[in-house]
Formats: structure tokens, C-alpha cells, sequence
């Protein structure tokens, strides 16, 4: 919603424009405050027309039976923005983000019914990853939104997954038919240039010690996101005594853990509610390594995007992730981080002082980062790519 605090489909929207197309977004916006207006339209500085459509009312007593209607409500509201922005426009490509069910009847009409050439971008696989970190129980409700969402994901032409491991397992869990094309999509970031930033300067700046290493993890403080893997190992990191401080940045339903832990009188850690884009990124330029953490015994493979942003700034990665994944052998390969299995603090906190005692390496991490950004994850790159495979099948 603002321009100055971009997100992931911010950045694919303009490069889309800036390669000639004509974009229309359409966007729930699931954070619109009730009683508010319903809808609302404006034009980006690249040219992208948006159409911003409010969520229906939810029920408070049945927090399932809330976000059920929610999603089922708000998706009929988007469907008759979408009919009409249909008639009036020849589109030539549709776009879809999952999960799908948050805007089911839109993609079934535009995908499934008037047919148009239609692309999905798989980077959340639900409901399997939804019931297996605890956010929903097996049984009728899974079931039915399995179903519903192998359904509309079925009625795109083209699928685009972060991963290797993630087209694998979209194939085995999901109702792929053979003459759907199914190809890997990097996630991706904008590559505008960053300012230069003093490290003292900017630490001084935010009250961040300049004595000690900094481990950064920025991102929703919510479960799937290894927020209990992080506080233990910051506690371990205290017994020890090592001249580490972990900063977290971001809010989210666990964030009372986080504060519940600083409260305690545990002074290695730091939070930050979410900032701006730009501050975001002065600030973790200013640390020394990155966290990236997800949680064991879930066998989605996950591809965070907070990596994006961590390479842009030069920080050295260390991953803590489930042992489906093929996301801590990738960032190993590029030369821009080191891995280890979810669950298990006493090897996280082995891996984050090993790398710290390394100045070498972590050197080298630092100076590939950006590179590897430009040539892997860079927005305009990641939409050529789109683009040659839409139009090459």
C-alpha cells in the first residue's frame, strides 16, 4: 500500500511495467481497518493501476470460523472487481499468489472459467504447512481446503516454484495435470543501489552496541518461523558468555515471547516492531551475520524471502531450517551462508560461532552476497525469465 514500503509483489508489478507491459493489480488488503472505505484506486509512479478492495466483516469468538469467512467473503467481493476489470480490459496474462483460497473465486474465474493464460506462484503450500506447524488440526476442515486448493491450482496453465524441492513437492501432493508447465521461479528483490551507511554511525544511531557481533533475523514473529529456536539459542549464547547480541526485527503473534525474554532481564536481545524498507535495510546492513529460521518436523520446503534482502546488504546467511528443504544447500553453493538442521539451538549457535571465528570466510560471504543477488534474485532478471517462459510454451 505504500510505495516507500515495498513488498515482493510491489517489485514484480513495476519491473512488469518498466518491460512494456500494461499492469493492473488488483490487492485485498487483508490489514484495511474495518469501517473504513471499501475500495480504492490509485496509479504508482510506474504506471501500475491498483484497485484496492477492503475485507468483509469477521466473526471474533471463532478465530477458524473468522478467517474462513474472511477469506470465502472477501474473495466474492474481489470477484466482482474482477468481472468488471475484465470487460473492460483485454488481459493477456494473469498473475495468482498462493494460498489461492484468499482469492478463489477470482482465480477460478479468470484461470478456470474465461480461460486466460494464467500463472501461479507457488511459495506457500497450503494447508499441509498450516496443519503441520499447528495453525490447523487434521480432519474435515484440512481436507476440505486441501481439496479446494488442489482444485484451483489445477486450473493454471503455468506454475512457478522457488525451489527444485518445491516442485517436487507440489507434484506429489497436489493434482498436477500433464499438460500443465511447472518451472522454477526464484524469488526475487528489487535491485535499486543502497546508500552507503556508516556501521558506527547507524549502530549509535539505534542504540545497537558497537562491541559485539550483531545476528539479525527480520521477518513475521509467528509460528513457522523458529522464534523458540532463536530465544534458546540466545539464551545459550548468554550462558556461554559470548560477545553476541541477536536483534529481531518484526511483530507478529509471538511476539510477546520475544519481549517476555528481554523483560527476564536477558539483555542479548534486542526487538525492533516493523520499520520502513530503507530503515530496514540501514539497520541489518549494520549487523554482522543473518538468521534465517524455520521449524523441524514439517516436510514443506521453505525458501524465505527474507534472503533477498540479506544478500542485497552483504550479510553472511545462517540458516536453521527443516531437512526437506533444499534452501541450506542452495545458499551454501552460491557462497553466501551456512546450514543447519531446525531444532537443534546447540548446533545453530556451534554454526553462528564457528562462522564469527572465521573472518576469512565471513569476508568472502559479505563480498558474494550482492553479486549473487544481481544474478540470481534481481526483480528485472527474475521477470525475464517469466517472461521467455510464457511465451516460449
Amino acid at each position: 500500500m505504500d510505495e516507500n514500503d515495498p513488498w515482493l509483489t510491489n517489485e514484480l508489478a513495476g519491473s512488469l511495467q518498466r518491460a512494456g507491459n500494461r499492469v493492473t493489480v488488483l490487492c485485498l488488503d487483508w490489514a484495511g481497518k474495518l469501517g473504513s472505505e471499501k475500495s480504492a484506486f490509485f496509479t504508482t509512479s510506474a504506471g501500475t493501476q491498483v484497485y484496492v478492495e477492503k475485507p468483509v466483516s469477521v466473526f471474533r469468538r471463532f478465530s477458524l470460523l473468522s478467517k474462513l469467512f474472511k477469506w470465502a467473503g472477501s474473495s466474492c467481493v474481489a470477484s466482482l472487481r474482477v468481472a468488471r476489470l475484465e470487460r473492460e480490459n483485454n488481459y493477456d496474462l494473469v498473475i495468482c499468489f498462493s494460498p489461492l483460497v484468499t482469492m478463489g473465486l477470482p482465480a477460478a474465474w479468470l484461470a478456470g472459467v474465461k480461460k486466460k493464460n494464467s500463472l501461479l506462484i507457488q511459495w506457500d503450500f497450503f494447508p499441509y504447512h498450516q496443519r503441520q506447524i499447528g495453525m490447523m488440526s487434521p480432519g474435515v476442515v484440512f481436507n476440505i481446503a486441501r481439496k479446494v486448493e488442489g482444485y484451483l491450482i489445477s486450473r493454471f496453465k503455468y506454475i512457478g516454484c522457488l525451489s527444485p524441492a518445491n516442485i517436487a513437492y507440489l507434484q506429489s501432493h497436489y493434482p498436477i495435470r500433464r499438460e500443465q508447465h511447472v518451472f522454477t521461479l526464484p524469488i526475487w528483490g528489487e535491485g535499486s543501489a543502497l546508500p552507503k551507511s556508516d556501521v558506527s554511525l547507524v549502530r549509535e544511531k539505534y542504540a545497537l552496541p558497537e562491541d559485539k557481533a550483531i545476528i539479525v533475523f527480520g521477518g513475521q514473529l509467528v509460528h513457522g518461523r523458529g522464534i523458540e529456536d532463536i530465544l534458546a539459542v540466545a539464551h545459550l549464547a548468554k550462558q556461554q558468555s559470548l560477545p553476541v547480541v541477536f536483534l529481531i526485527i518484526g511483530s507478529g503473534s509471538l511476539e510477546s515471547l520475544v519481549d517476555d525474554y528481554i523483560c527476564a532481564g536477558h539483555a542479548n536481545v534486542i526487538r525492533f516492531a516493523h520499520v520502513p524498507r530503507q530503515e530496514y535495510l540501514e539497520i541489518i546492513a549494520a549487523c554482522d551475520l543473518a538468521l534465517v529460521c524455520t521449524v523441524r518436523d514439517v516436510d514443506v520446503p521453505s525458501y524465505p524471502s527474507k534472503t533477498i534482502d540479506y544478500l542485497r546488504v552483504g550479510l553472511p546467511i545462517v540458516a536453521s531450517v527443516e531437512k526437506t528443504t533444499d534452501y541450506g544447500e542452495h545458499i551454501a553453493q552460491l557462497g553466501v551462508g551456512v546450514y543447519t538442521e531446525a531444532g537443534n539451538p546447540e548446533a545453530l549457535l556451534g554454526v553462528i560461532d564457528n562462522l564469527l571465528k572465521n573472518p576469512d570466510l565471513l569476508g568472502a560471504m559479505k563480498a558474494q552476497g550482492p553479486t549473487c543477488f544481481k544474478e540470481y534474485f534481481e526483480v528485472d532478471r527474475v521477470v525475464s525469465k517469466l517472461l521467455n517462459v510464457v511465451a516460449v510454451h
